[in-house]
């Protein structure tokens, strides 16, 4: 091997920093990773992020793999944990869908570095992820806080040279419990007056910054876009930390230079902190593009610094622009979806394969927010309507909203797509809560492939029975799926 890709310097920092603990919830971009990683799957982010503090607190070092959305379900443990204190290492890989590809928001990761005031690495290559998540559990222990290490997929994707084993083992302390002594008034106090302050220093004083001086223009970059800016004639000063920002050296940069560009992606997240001053250009002034950024944005902002920018009509990306697969054609489900379709009834859908049958041909699904949603969603329509949900779905966070419908004797109908897999994060084994949701509502089974007639006709019957009840269909997934991933 002459050249190694961000996916295999994540890899090797994980196994020189001696991380036992490693799990993940599958999606674009981090599937791969995990499933190289050998990470075992958890039923949804926070409990994720859970066992990874439990592995923390009693002295294993331990690593959390999850997409952007899935930074929002394990928030809540994030932001305790920073005052909480723990043990040995824990780093969280936070991976972004910029464009975004497979995912139903675009997000930018790193605004949960200051939301739960724990640092966020933001490497540019292979080299400099590997350096960052070593860095990263080093820095865990000192200051005993969680790490967020940001990725993208063209990160995990980039060449960069051979990287050389630099094993980290690391103290395996365990967690403090003189931090019970404080009030939670008391501990967010010595967050900031010590952990923060501990943060500050590394993200000035750390090598992942890098610095180049070349005339009175600059650039400030951090993720990938740093690796993209290099050698365009101007000074650049690559940014190892997003949070926090090295303020000092921030500021000598600006003071030294006439015009700086900020190049990041996706959102003006460095930028808006910089807004203040004149000098800055970038995002919020119109020079580069929102989302994802290539050479040929840079190139074309410096060129530009001098003038504003003139506002041009947005364009939006379309379906048709972009393609759309849709429902695979052997699809056991299809009849199901058709029959959906043809139901005078809003449906609810979460995030996996029952989103692709919102479009036509068969429009059988008409609100989608999130994985695990449609049942508590559908518990708030006007009149009974549907819930489709998959079974992964349904452990991942779907559970309490049919516990929810149960409880609070809402109207709902259920639909449990029973494939025994996460289909569309890679074939992963989901787990059979069939009995758990017979035991909470009355359960007919639907074999599929049916007709388009039986599944309407069912769909009706159930339509008509009071409070919650659900239906288990019943399919098996015909993708060929290459070790756990699509």
């Amino acid at each position: 091997m002459k050249s190694m890709n961000g996916l295999w310097a994540a890899v090797l920092a994980a196994k020189d920093a001696c991380v036992e603990i490693r799990t993940y919830v599958p999606g674009y971009p981090i599937t791969d990773l995990a499933v190289a990683l050998k990470a075992e799957i958890s039923v949804n982010e926070k409990v994720a992020l859970e066992i990874a503090l439990g592995a923390s607190a009693t002295g294993r070092r331990a690593l959390v793999i999850v997409k952007q959305v899935g930074m929002n379900l394990l928030a809540d443990p994030l932001v305790i944990s920073a005052t909480q204190t723990i043990g040995s290492g824990l780093v969280i890989i936070a991976g972004d869908d910029l464009g975004p590809r497979f995912s139903q928001a675009e997000m930018d990761s790193r605004f949960y570095g200051p939301l739960s005031e724990i640092p966020m690495l933001d490497p540019s290559s292979p080299a400099a992820l590997h350096a960052s998540i070593l860095e990263s559990f080093t820095l865990s222990e000192r200051l005993r806080i969680p790490v967020i290490v940001r990725v993208t997929a063209r990160l995990l994707a980039d060449e960069g040279p051979l990287i050389q084993a630099r094993p980290n083992k690391g103290a395996a302390q365990q967690f403090e419990k003189g931090a019970l002594e404080l009030t939670m008034r008391g501990r967010h106090q010595r967050h900031h007056d010590r952990i923060l302050a501990g943060a500050e220093d590394a993200s000035e004083s750390t090598s992942l910054n890098r610095l180049e001086i070349s005339g009175d223009v600059g650039i400030i970059a951090g993720g990938r876009p740093a690796a993209i800016a290099e050698g365009l004639g101007v000074s650049l000063l690559s940014l190892g930390y997003s949070n926090p920002l090295p303020a000092k050296l921030l500021r000598r940069f600006i003071d030294g230079h006439r015009l700086i560009l900020v190049a990041e992606e996706p959102e003006p997240f460095i930028e808006s902190q910089l807004a203040i001053s004149s000098k800055v250009r970038g995002k919020l002034t119109g020079h580069l593009p929102r989302g994802p950024l290539e050479r040929a944005d840079i190139i074309r902002a410096l060129g530009g610094l001098e003038e504003t920018p003139e506002k041009k009509p947005e364009a939006y990306e379309s379906l048709a622009e972009r393609g759309y697969a849709g429902v695979c054609e052997v699809c056991p489900f299809i009849s199901l979806f058709r029959a959906l379709g043809k139901v005078d009834v809003t449906v609810a859908g979460d995030a996996g394969c029952a989103i692709r049958a919102t479009r036509e041909p068969y429009q059988s699904v008409d609100v989608v927010y999130g994985l695990g949603s449609s049942i508590a969603v559908a518990s708030g329509f006007a009149k009974k309507g549907i819930a489709v949900v998959g079974d992964y779905a349904l452990a991942h966070s779907g559970l309490q909203g049919l516990i929810n419908a149960v409880w609070q004797k809402r109207n709902v109908l259920v639909i449990v797509l029973k494939n025994d897999v996460a289909a569309m994060t890679g074939g992963q084994e989901a787990p059979d809560l069939t009995k758990l949701v017979g035991a909470l509502v009355p359960t007919r089974y639907l074999e599929l492939p049916s007709s388009e007639e039986e599944v309407v006709e069912m769909l009706r019957e159930e339509l008509k029975r009071p409070m919650a009840s659900a239906v288990v269909a019943l399919g098996k997934c015909t993708k060929q799926f290459r070790q756990g991933i699509v």
